[in-house]
């Protein structure tokens, strides 16, 4: 006859499977408990903390003297980039407008200031012939106006193709692997040439002249 026993007060331990989960927070072999945790090598500062080290690492406050001359170097550097932006020198081309910005735009700049053009005159000869057709002339002075008038906007046609084909020939000469736009650079030729040279922005560079060679157009000069 076998003896079985029963022990109410015995609970079965939780099988692996039971959606039982352990306390993280319990120590473990590599985590025994009674261990402070380490402070933070760089701990946080207070906002007095931190503005006393910021002045200690700017170091002592320049007097007013010094101050001046420091406002003085800042306006003059700045005068600087401001007449270099003007007169279009290529070492000043990060601060130019987007448009005006690469060698080709200043190769293409080089070469409008380098040769005079039927545009820089046209508005001028255009108001003029206005003027005279409107002024209450004679019936023959004014057919003269108009003939005259269509034939400086036939002779500015004829010159803007003659620079658009410069440009093409020369730029893409020069400039075998550049990704300009071909209409861009035309347009940016043609809109330069229709202005008096002492309006350009940017300004012609001041060796640039009707006389200076084509070897020496675009060239950077420091």
């Amino acid at each position: 006859m076998s003896e079985t026993t029963t022990d109410d007060t015995v609970e079965e331990a939780p099988s692996k499977g039971s959606g039982s989960t352990r306390d993280k927070s319990a120590p473990t072999p590599k985590r025994p408990s009674g261990k402070r945790a380490r402070p933070p090598k760089n701990p946080p500062m207070s906002y007095k903390e931190a503005r006393q080290r910021a002045k200690e690492e700017r170091g002592p406050k320049p007097d007013k003297e010094a101050r001046r001359e420091l406002a003085a170097q800042r306006r003059a550097e700045r005068q600087r980039i401001v007449d270099g932006q003007n007169r279009g020198d290529p070492l000043f081309d990060k601060y130019h407008m987007p448009r005006d910005k690469g060698p080709e735009r200043l190769f293409v700049r080089d070469m409008v200031d380098a040769r005079r053009s039927i545009g820089q005159y046209f508005f001028v000869i255009a108001i003029a012939i206005m003027f005279v057709s409107s002024a209450g002339t004679s019936q023959q002075v004014q057919q003269f106006a108009l003939l005259l008038w269509v034939g400086i906007l036939v002779a500015f046609i004829i010159d803007s193709i003659i620079l658009s084909r410069k440009v093409k020939r020369t730029v893409w000469d020069r400039f075998p692997k550049t990704t300009q736009r071909k209409a861009g650079l035309y347009w940016y030729a043609i809109s330069r040439s229709m202005m008096f040279r002492r309006m350009r922005q940017p300004q012609p560079r001041p060796h640039i002249t009707y006389k200076t060679p084509k070897s020496e157009l675009g060239k950077v000069v420091r």
